[in-house]
């Protein structure tokens, strides 16, 4: 799913710029109003273990890969601004020293990976707020990591459509496979996830009210979980 130097129209690389910057900054802002000592080392440990999960990467066809994103989880963990500031932190180094995802198409990964699937997590949580939680946390997983996919192959086939074919992936191509594959990984995310989430509750229920960025979300060692 990440997106590499050469492949998008510019245009494109421009819009995802402007788009994921302002969300990524105010998650900062929120995030260094609210952190303390204590959640600096839980968010490190979190960002290597996402960091990790993501480097496996599955080909789905028109020159794409997928692999797992890990944002429900640090939504759950940290809440939103939390899982916000903690993804861009691991896309940023992937991208930097990893040359995974280019760094002109940052803004893109960004937006896709650490601003859509947040949202639609943190969208997911607050509708199902006050049932069970499982049930919440793997529909909340497949989404995030579904939509995250699908606005990539979007952006792969508006850069085909607004270059002539000189940048991105043809649509036929790129959505239905993009799509298909990571329906399936979306469902293998939200059983890693909901099974993390399971054995916190049960050996560290503390991990599950961190809650950094927000003093309204909601809590997640019982029944409802963080908007």
């Amino acid at each position: 799913m990440h997106i590499p130097d050469g492949l998008m129209d510019p245009t494109v690389l421009v819009i995802g710029w402007l788009i994921a910057l302002p969300v990524v900054a105010y998650a900062i802002y929120k995030v260094s109003k609210t952190i303390d000592e204590k959640a600096v080392p839980f968010m490190a440990v979190l960002a290597a273990g996402i960091f990790i999960a993501q480097m496996l990467n599955f080909p789905v066809g028109g020159g794409t890969t997928g692999h797992l994103i890990g944002a429900t989880l640090a939504c759950i963990l940290l809440g939103f601004y939390g899982s916000v500031v903690v993804m861009t932190v691991i896309l940023v180094i992937q991208c930097l020293v990893f040359g995974d995802g280019g760094l002109t198409a940052l803004g893109l990964n960004l937006l896709n990976m650490a601003v859509i699937a947040p949202i639609a997590t943190a969208a997911v949580l607050w509708a199902l707020k006050g049932r069970r939680q499982y049930t919440a946390t793997f529909t909340a997983s497949w989404l995030a990591v579904f939509l995250a996919a699908t606005a990539c192959a979007l952006q792969l086939a508006f850069s085909y459509d607004l270059s002539g074919g000189d940048y991105g992936i043809e649509g036929v191509i790129v959505i239905p496979s993009m799509m298909a594959w990571h329906a399936l990984i979306g469902i293998g995310e939200g059983i890693i996830t909901t099974g993390i989430v399971a054995f916190l509750s049960k050996v560290s229920p503390e991990s599950l009210k961190m809650q950094i960025g927000r003093k309204d979300e909601v809590d997640t060692g019982g029944k409802e979980v963080a908007a």
